[in-house]
């Protein structure tokens, strides 16, 4: 049954890659303003997490940010067909302008391996993409339960940009031995790990479980950090990538004051564009000893 569930999501995609960005964009919309209508579990999601990460924010303020970022999010969805389905060189001419692109040039000339972090922020897809004109870059992902689904995905995101390992045992020393070995490795470094494989760290004001293993990557290879979104532009114009350096603090031995460094850097990305950033996903579900999960405290459906 999961197989031919599978098979009928790849069919919708394909679908979906054969409409234009602008059109994709606007199913988008659509989508994200049905889930705005109902009381859902994205509505309230991103609301709690706005609450805690915008305090200063106005009711009615908030409520405008929660419904643009629903909005962002649907195109983000529905950007999928585009991402996974288009030619390389048809996403290549999506990308409008590169900011601060030098950055990520001084990283990779330094030949001592490039850790490039990619929050979920506009479209993460096509940063592979535009990165794979540059390098060879290996990213990690986490498998989909669909087995069908799954290796048709792996298959169209290797199409476009970067080789895919899982988030396995092997996933993780095959991106510890590519940066030793001075290759360029992609991570997404804003969802929540495990409790044992995370620290806590302030992100946006709120105490947050955020991953080590970027540290440990940095420390174990003395690789090169850069950050990288693709901010999403008005009018289906397509995106600008940005390129972001962070601070020396990023590198620390200490990997709370490292993770701190990294939370700082994401929050620096999420500034350009606010109602982008996936502020549905339950980012603050594992809190410090004695606080308590704001989402079940909610009541998020």
């Amino acid at each position: 049954m999961k197989n031919f569930l599978g098979y009928v999501v790849i069919g919708m995609v394909r679908l979906m890659s054969l409409a234009s960005l602008a059109g994709a964009q606007r199913l988008g919309r659509f989508m994200g303003w049905l889930l705005w209508l109902r009381r859902t579990r994205s509505r309230e999601v991103a609301r709690i997490n706005l609450s805690l990460c915008y305090p200063e924010l106005s009711r009615e303020e908030r409520n405008d940010m929660v419904k643009e970022t629903l909005l962002q999010n649907g195109m983000t969805g529905a950007e999928m067909g585009p991402m996974w389905g288009y030619s390389q060189q048809h996403l290549f001419g999506l990308i409008h302008k590169v900011h601060n692109e030098h950055w990520l040039d001084e990283a990779l000339a330094k030949d001592s391996g490039t850790l490039i972090m990619v929050p979920h922020l506009g479209n993460w897809e096509i940063i592979s993409t535009y990165a794979a004109k540059k390098c060879n870059v290996t990213a990690m992902y986490r498998p989909a339960k669909m087995t069908s689904f799954n290796n048709w995905m792996v298959k169209r995101r290797e199409a476009v940009g970067a080789r895919m390992v899982p988030t396995t045992g092997n996933g993780v020393r095959t991106l510890f031995s590519i940066l030793k070995e001075g290759g360029v490795v992609g991570f997404l470094p804003d969802q929540e790990p495990k409790r044992q494989y995370g620290v806590m760290a302030p992100f946006m004001g709120v105490e947050t479980l955020t991953a080590d293993l970027p540290h440990q990557m940095i420390k174990e290879s003395g690789c090169t950090v850069v950050y990288a979104f693709a901010k999403r532009l008005p009018n289906a114009k397509g995106f600008d990538i940005h390129i972001i350096k962070p601070s020396d603090t990023q590198y620390s031995d200490d990997p709370v004051v490292a993770a701190a460094a990294l939370n700082e850097t994401v929050a620096k990305c999420i500034e350009q564009c606010p109602a982008q950033y996936q502020w549905t996903y339950k980012r603050f579900k594992r809190r410090p000893e004695g606080e308590d999960n704001p989402y079940i405290a909610a009541k998020v459906p």
